[in-house]
C-alpha cells in the first residue's frame, strides 16, 4: 500500500486575521460616526416641534383666558404650563411654558408676563 500524505489545512495566518479585524473596526466606526450625525440632523426639527407645541399652547391660553396650571400632550411631547403671580405687579402674571420628551427632557421653555386683573 501507498501512504497517504498528510492533508495540510491552511488556514489565516495571524496578520491576515488583525489586517481584517483592522477593516472591520474601520468600517463599524464610520457607521457610528455617520449614525450619530444623522442623530445631531433630527435634533433640530425636532425642537421646531417643540417650539411649534409651545406657540400653540401659549396662543390657545391667551386667546381662552385659561390662567391655571395644566398639562397638554401631543405625540411625544409633554407640555407643562404654569402661572406664577408677580409681586411687583399684582394684576400680571408669568405663563411660563415648558416642552418636555417622553424621557422627561427639558427641550424648550417659553414665557410671556400677562395682564390679569382677576389673578391676585
Amino acid at each position: 500500500m501507498k501512504a497517504k500524505k498528510p492533508k495540510y489545512v491552511k488556514g489565516s495566518s495571524m496578520v491576515e486575521v488583525l489586517i481584517a479585524f483592522a477593516i472591520t473596526s474601520f468600517c463599524v466606526s464610520l457607521a457610528f460616526i455617520i449614525y450619530l450625525n444623522i442623530q445631531k440632523s433630527s435634533l433640530p426639527f425636532f425642537k421646531i416641534k417643540a417650539v411649534e407645541l409651545a406657540e400653540q399652547f401659549m396662543h390657545e391660553t391667551l386667546e381662552k383666558n385659561t390662567f391655571f396650571e395644566e398639562s397638554y400632550t401631543a405625540e411625544e411631547f409633554t407640555a407643562k404650563k404654569t402661572i406664577i403671580g408677580t409681586s411687583s405687579y399684582p394684576d400680571c402674571s408669568l405663563v411660563r411654558i415648558i416642552v418636555f420628551d417622553s424621557f422627561k427632557k427639558k427641550i424648550y421653555e417659553l414665557e410671556t408676563l400677562v395682564y390679569n386683573p382677576g389673578h391676585y
